[in-house]
């Protein structure tokens, strides 16, 4: 299996209505690949960080893939494109991390 994490911060404009409104419509276009894509095990969208301040990212994509070739497989899928394109739109730094489990 592998872990696919990334970690989104909203771009500084946005407001927090904004920020609420768009990091849902991400959530549920990446929530959506699940059923479309193969080879996803899981896939989750955190939008609801804690307001302790500890954090320092607003978004965070969980999701566990059956195999490399099954998350080259996704990154490369024409529905996965479309939503990176919407959550490139309103985010303005992305960290991720891929790891073997």
């Amino acid at each position: 299996m592998v872990r696919h994490l990334v970690l989104w911060k909203y771009k500084e404009e946005l407001t927090e209505e904004e920020r609420n409104k768009l990091g849902g419509e991400a959530k549920k276009k990446l929530e959506a690949l699940k059923e479309i894509i193969p080879g996803i095990l899981s896939l989750k969208v955190i939008t609801k960080t804690l307001p302790t301040g500890s954090g320092n990212c607003d978004l965070m994509l969980d999701s566990t893939f059956i195999s490399e070739e099954a998350l080259d497989f996704y990154q490369n899928h024409e529905e996965h494109i479309k939503a990176a394109s919407f959550v490139r739109s309103i985010v303005g730094s992305r960290i991720c991390v891929d790891y073997e489990e």
